[in-house]
């Protein structure tokens, strides 16, 4: 009797191949609940694997008029690594000499109609706050584990994601998607925010 058996080999082949892609995750984050508050210091590290150009750059600051800061990927701008989360809200305490009040990060002004995206940025006024918890996640680079902010939502309305999107000056801006958003006038990349304490 003749067993056919090379057919199968591209097949066993092309397995191999997709298993040698695509390994299986060793990262299982902790079970703890996310929390509101974080006070250790970080920095926030921007991640999405699918596309190279913003994946692993570095959430900047930006100094604009009335104490604002918005928020830019590296390189433009300047580093930061003292932000905190308190009860929910990303911010960055008083440094006595440039910064005397306060900021906290929130979701208002600049607003596209054509992706329907709203601005992120920190500021010491009352604007509907960007929520987020302090949660667990793996990189999606080398499958560590590593802290998260996740988004909670925009003041009292739940959901939508953050996203960040190129503006002048070939510089990529953070910005707001709500739940169900469905236009598609722009490429707003929806990315994942590391939480990068600045002492392990």
């Amino acid at each position: 009797m003749t067993f056919l058996t090379t057919p199968f080999l591209p097949f066993l082949s092309l397995s191999l191949l997709l298993l040698l892609a695509n390994p299986v995750s060793t990262c299982t984050p902790p079970s703890d609940p996310p929390t509101p508050t974080f006070t250790a210091p970080f920095s926030v590290q921007v991640q999405n694997t699918s596309y190279p150009q913003i994946n692993n750059r570095f959430l900047n600051f930006w100094q604009a008029g009335g104490g604002d800061q918005h928020l830019y990927l590296s390189p433009a701008g300047t580093p930061v690594a003292n932000i905190t989360l308190d009860n929910g809200v990303m911010q960055r305490l008083p440094d006595g000499a440039l910064q005397k009040l306060v900021i906290r990060a929130v979701i208002n002004g600049e607003y596209t109609a054509s992706d329907n995206t709203t601005k992120m940025f920190l500021t010491n006024r009352g604007d509907p706050r960007a929520l987020f918890d302090a949660g667990w996640g793996c990189n999606g680079t080398d499958d560590s584990l590593q802290r998260e902010l996740v988004f909670r939502g925009r003041g009292t309305l739940p959901g939508g994601h953050i996203c960040v999107r190129l503006a002048s000056g070939n510089r990529w801006e953070f910005r707001y998607s709500p739940p169900g958003n469905t236009a598609f006038g722009g490429l707003c990349i929806k990315v994942k925010l590391a939480l990068i304490p600045t002492t392990p």
